[in-house]
């Protein structure tokens, strides 16, 4: 019986060859859940506004692994009507002036002018980049690293102009630095709305996560993930972040696949031995101890 799948996975069972099923197990997913959704809509709120004289931004903050950058992915494949582009830009580590605006020329598909190195060149060169392909919205992922080093100053300017003068709308995903940043400065409080990704709670809505994970995964027998010795077990494991979350669950269930077992079972994922985030990479583990 399949009832326990949606169509999607019940398709890919019944045409899938076991190794087939594993590779698509490890594929990225989108999950859905309640915050990402908000998240996301806040993101395609900004693309699809009208012209703004004061326009605002989305901030996205919460811990590592947590889908920021997901919602992202997902909101750059978003169809849409509006023809103005968004671009998203990786920031560098603690950029200097140079590297954060020859980054964000690179983020724009263009290679920084090899005749005028200097900062005020690079700044000219991204404003002529601004006015010709009109940016609706521009992505800064781990945007807590532009507010290190000497390259601080430059972004932060750039936030406070890039809305009036060019309309553009700024999406900063970062962690909780990020979160302190925008709390301490009024002027960017004013010009940010919050879409927090916080760390996951054991309650309903992280079993109806659970239950979401059971009826996507390609497996011919019902895996009772919500199970309250198994849900702790995924849940102190993962330590509430979302990606330790899908990663655990679904490497079990490929081991599920290969094993012949096609569920996950408490003693399975005890098999696998997860070491929670916090816990890995110790002394033992580089040693070959743990």
């Amino acid at each position: 019986m399949t009832d326990h799948l949606n169509e999607d996975a019940r398709q890919r069972l019944e045409t899938l060859s076991d190794e087939e099923r594993c590779l698509y197990l490890g594929e990225t997913r989108w999950i859905g859940y309640p915050a990402a959704v908000r998240a996301l809509t806040d993101l395609v709120r900004l693309r699809e506004r009208p012209k703004s004289t004061r326009t605002t931004g989305v901030a996205v903050c919460g811990p590592f692994r947590n889908g920021k950058t997901m919602v992202a992915d997902r909101f750059l494949k978003t169809p849409s009507v509006q023809m103005r582009p968004v671009y998203y830009y990786q920031m560098p580590s603690e950029p200097s002036r140079a590297e954060f605006l020859s980054g964000l020329i690179r983020a724009m598909g263009r290679v920084p002018d090899p005749t005028n190195r200097t900062i005020d060149g690079r700044r000219q060169q991204m404003m002529d980049l601004f006015g010709e392909y009109e940016p609706r919205v521009i992505i800064f992922d781990d945007a807590h690293h532009g507010f290190r080093g000497s390259g601080a100053k430059e972004f932060h300017t750039l936030l406070r102009v890039m809305g009036h003068e060019w309309d553009i709308s700024p999406v900063l995903i970062g962690d909780r630095s990020l979160a302190e940043v925008i709390h301490n400065d009024g002027e960017l409080r004013t010009r940010l709305t919050s879409a927090p990704l916080p760390r996951w709670q054991y309650d309903a809505d992280y079993a109806r996560l659970l239950n979401s994970l059971v009826l996507s995964l390609p497996l011919r027998r019902k895996s009772d993930l919500t199970e309250d010795t198994l849900a702790k077990r995924i849940f102190l494991t993962s330590e509430g972040l979302i990606g330790d979350i899908v990663q655990t669950v679904t490497a079990t269930a490929v081991e599920a696949v290969r094993r012949g077992e096609e569920r996950i079972t408490v003693a399975l994922f005890d098999d696998m031995k997860f070491r929670p985030p916090s816990k890995r990479f110790s002394a033992q583990d580089l040693l070959g101890l743990g």
